[in-house]
């Protein structure tokens, strides 16, 4: 065949490929070559004709958004749609779009090589044919290899063996045959539970029983479809901003707040509620605190045991060994009661395990049995499978298979360094795994057009990931992967279903949104992480921050939470104040005592948290954040119990009148008077008068540093040193870290500004160094100091750039910058493990400080 020249290759005709072709040929004008394996449209849906094959996202989500009539259209005729209507619904768009004359189908490309000197991919075929294109898109989807069959003997067997993603079109007759299934997981619980009736004789062989939860379908009225069709643009853009990417109620309690009683009716609604409801709609903390999975799992543990007679059978069929939502979530349609048929029996297949496929059947460990069909629901090779098998080779003579040797990873799920121009549709590392493919494949395919779009707008010839944004990636994705609970099990999402597969997270575990907001960034800064024609982007804000923190972010989008900068104050004073239920439990060995501290606005309460530890104890007195007009003690009880079991101090934290009821001087006019008061009546505590630090929090370290300057000024308390964690120090501040962090996360700039004017009152008050320490004219002769900065904070710089005011001045001056940690990271114990981190540092720099005399040296040698 003669070479053919066309701007982009598409291989794969399922959802991914069929809109990329309408999108990039229809839309965009381009001319594009799309190659397909199978003899038409349809990808996976075109390949799993298995008995029950059907969809576990509701059909109104799991179809396409992007043309309106088509939306109207097509009527789909259940709630959740079987294969063979999927199938003909992707042959409806590839005729509605005319997508077919794009098509070469029956054919498989079989090599796509970079070409240096042409910057051209060269695609060959099996039928010979060589396409040349300035892009390749792999759209060929993550559930296309399917597992290999590892039992030995499947060409002795006298009957038919059959892998469910094979299944022959024209079916295979199973009507009184004697058919064994190999795997329950979400492919083997459908085929089960429908062939159940058909056969003489079923018998399952299970490894790991699976946590399944009714599908809840049933034909879709007329007027559920009607009213969808006239609701799409707000389902459409509520799925978008969903955890799942469909419109389901959002979860925004966690199962341990929730008693018993209210767990169990929570769960009552969501478990017949259909679809991914039972993990998506319940609690927001299923997938990543053990406690509140437990219960999720134990009450699933206990449907099952309902649903099915036999002790034994249920036992068996009620999983233990990992997590709930940890393996692919599986839905079923009586399912548990297809066990209380007398034709059906369960093997053990993990205490008797499988050795080999004989001449009659089956060999265990335990028996051989006999069947006429043996059907493999034995699963894929998740993930870019296919891709590999097509012999790319990129830059220098690089093969993707080289490239992924530990491991399949792409920068945002799409693209590749040393690659090209060769973008993946929902590709590894991507959204996939808690993202409903079509919108997630439309979304990707958006993206990747516009930058296709963005390169030929700006004559460049080349779009390359970068290096450096592939590998922080990958490192995203696998923190985020480490503070839920997928690795727990041994699953696809991990890799783990393949033996000698390298165990790595197949996508960002972040849910829809999240995901959504850094390709979002990528795009809005003009594609940061890629090269153009080797002009190379910085990393995007997003994926530079901690895996955990990201993990966090995500979870607040996931809820609907409302960004601080758009909420009326209570509505932030209330939203500071959840940060609680993300902090580790309070140390029970500190004892906590609340009293009373004197100010000139009336008695105040002061708590105190004292570690299991003889005295007199050196103190510090902690300052909490909360910009000047939230925060609380209660909320700061975690971190200041941290701080004085780890210091061994007592840890001394007021209560201060907050703006804008109480403007500027109110709250550091407090802190100066619970600083007086310790020096006065700490020892009656247990507490040393002669050894006391002061610290503080975001608006908290401001007051410290505030009361650092007022001190010296106003002959004491003396101050044995200062701790200033994310501090504001100057209001007028022009810094990079407010400029490129405008947005936060957390804090935005504006949200910043919005604070300082509740807090100030008087615009006066702006270059006041008793509001902001870095316009004081004399630093010298203050405490020690240790400031912390989070290196994705608005505040980063001026904290920073007060450090270096203060070493200036002569103050021994310790700045500790936490690389990849945002602000309030400090009170997030529980959701940012490197939280830890903030108070390592506090406690290696006050230690020396706070000690006896005889560690006087240690704090000489520390401040260098």
């Amino acid at each position: 065949m003669s070479e053919t020249h066309v701007d982009a290759v598409i291989v794969g005709a399922g959802f991914s490929g069929l809109y990329a072709t309408h999108r990039l040929r229809n839309q965009q004008g381009l001319s594009v070559q799309s190659f397909e394996a199978a003899s038409g449209p349809g990808g996976v849906w075109h390949w799993n004709r298995y008995p029950g094959a059907r969809c576990d996202f509701e059909s109104i989500f799991y179809s396409f958004s992007f043309d309106e009539d088509l939306q109207r259209e097509w009527r789909w005729k259940e709630r959740y749609a079987a294969q063979p209507e999927i199938l003909a619904y992707l042959e409806h768009v590839a005729d509605r779009f005319d997508l077919r004359r794009s098509y070469r189908f029956s054919t498989r490309v079989t090599s796509a090589v970079w070409d240096e000197a042409a910057q051209r991919w060269v695609v060959g075929t099996d039928d010979g044919g060589v396409t040349i294109a300035r892009f390749f898109i792999n759209a060929a989807g993550a559930f296309t290899v399917n597992k290999p069959n590892d039992f030995p003997g499947q060409e002795t067997f006298r009957g038919t063996v059959v892998h469910t993603s094979r299944w022959p079109a024209g079916g295979v007759d199973l009507a009184g045959k004697r058919v064994a299934v190999v795997g329950t997981g979400s492919t083997g619980i459908q085929v089960i539970q429908t062939i159940a009736p058909q056969v003489a004789e079923l018998t399952v062989f299970q490894r790991t029983a699976n946590f399944a939860c009714p599908l809840g379908n049933r034909p879709l009225t007329d007027e559920e479809f009607e009213q969808t069709v006239a609701d799409y643009p707000r389902l459409r853009e509520e799925s978008r901003n969903s955890l799942a990417g469909a419109a389901y109620p959002r979860a925004t309690r966690s199962a341990m707040a929730d008693s018993p009683e209210e767990r169990r009716k929570t769960y009552d609604t969501y478990y017949d509620g259909g679809g991914f409801r039972m993990l998506a709609s319940t609690y927001f903390d299923l997938i990543f605190n053990p406690a509140s999975n437990e219960t999720a799992a134990d009450y699933i543990r206990d449907r099952i045991r309902e649903r099915v007679k036999d002790p034994k059978t249920a036992e068996l069929l009620t999983p233990k060994a990992h997590p709930y939502g940890a393996k692919r979530a599986t839905f079923e349609t009586k399912y548990f009661e297809t066990f209380n048929l007398p034709h059906v029996r369960l093997v053990d297949a993990k205490t008797t395990p499988i050795e080999r496929i004989t001449e009659k059947g089956i060999a265990t460990t335990a028996e051989e049995y006999e069947f006429d069909v043996i059907v493999l629901a034995t699963g894929f090779d998740v993930g870019a499978g296919a891709l590999m098998r097509m012999g790319v080779v990129g830059r220098g003579g690089r093969k993707l298979t080289d490239h992924w040797a530990d491991g399949q990873r792409a920068y945002i799920g799409m693209a590749n360094h040393g690659f090209p121009n060769l973008f993946h549709v929902n590709g590894p590392q991507g959204p996939a795994a808690l993202f409903n493919n079509p919108t997630a494949i439309e979304d990707s395919v958006d993206f990747i057009a516009d930058l296709i779009a963005y390169t030929d707008a700006h004559g460049h010839r080349t779009a390359e990931v970068t290096a450096a944004a592939e590998d922080r990636y990958n490192e995203v994705v696998a923190e985020v992967a480490d503070v839920t609970l997928f690795p727990k099990a041994v699953t696809w999402y991990m890799g783990d279903n393949i033996p000698g597969k390298p165990r790595r997270p197949i996508s960002l575990f972040t849910g829809a949104p999240m995901y959504r907001a850094i390709c979002a960034e990528v795009q809005a800064t003009e594609y940061a992480g890629f090269s153009l024609d080797g002009d190379a982007r910085d990393l995007p804000n997003s994926i530079r921050i901690d895996g955990a923190a990201v993990f966090l972010l995500a979870g607040l989008m996931n809820m609907g939470a409302k960004p601080l900068e758009e909420s009326s104050l209570e509505e932030i004073r209330g939203a500071i104040e959840t940060f609680k239920h993300l902090q580790l439990p309070v140390p029970a060995d500190v004892s906590i005592t609340d009293t009373q501290y004197q100010t000139d606005g009336g008695e105040r309460t002061v708590r105190l948290y004292r570690p299991p530890v003889e005295g007199p104890l050196p103190v510090v007195v902690f300052l909490h954040g909360g910009g000047w007009v939230a925060g609380s003690l209660d909320l700061y009880d975690e971190p200041c119990a941290s701080l004085a079991r780890r210091l061994g101090a007592l840890v001394v934290s007021p209560d201060y009148r907050l703006a804008p009821e109480h403007p500027f001087p109110a709250a550091i006019d407090d802190t100066m008077a619970a600083l007086r008061w310790a020096a006065e009546n700490i020892a009656e505590y247990g507490g040393d008068p002669e050894r006391i630090a002061v610290g503080g929090e975001s608006a908290g370290a401001n007051l410290a540093a505030v009361a650092a300057l007022r001190a010296r000024d106003e002959g004491g308390p003396r101050l044995a040193a200062q701790v200033l964690v994310t501090p504001p120090t100057d209001f007028t501040a022009d810094t990079e870290s407010r400029r490129i962090f405008a947005r936060g996360p957390v804090i935005s700039t504006e949200l910043g500004g919005r604070m300082a004017a509740w807090y100030l009152g008087d615009p006066a008050h702006v270059t006041s160094s008793w509001a902001a320490p870095a316009h004081a004219q004399d630093l010298s002769n203050l405490p020690p100091a240790l400031v912390v900065t989070m290196e994705i904070d608005p505040l980063r710089d001026e904290g920073e750039d007060y450090a270096r005011a203060l070493t200036e001045a002569g103050v021994p001056t310790v700045c500790k910058r936490l690389a990849g940690l945002i602000h309030t990271t400090f009170i997030l114990s529980g959701s940012i493990p490197r939280a830890a981190e903030i108070q390592d540092a506090i406690s290696d720099f006050l230690a020396p400080l706070l000690s006896a005399e005889a560690e006087a040296e240690k704090a000489e040698a520390l401040l260098g």
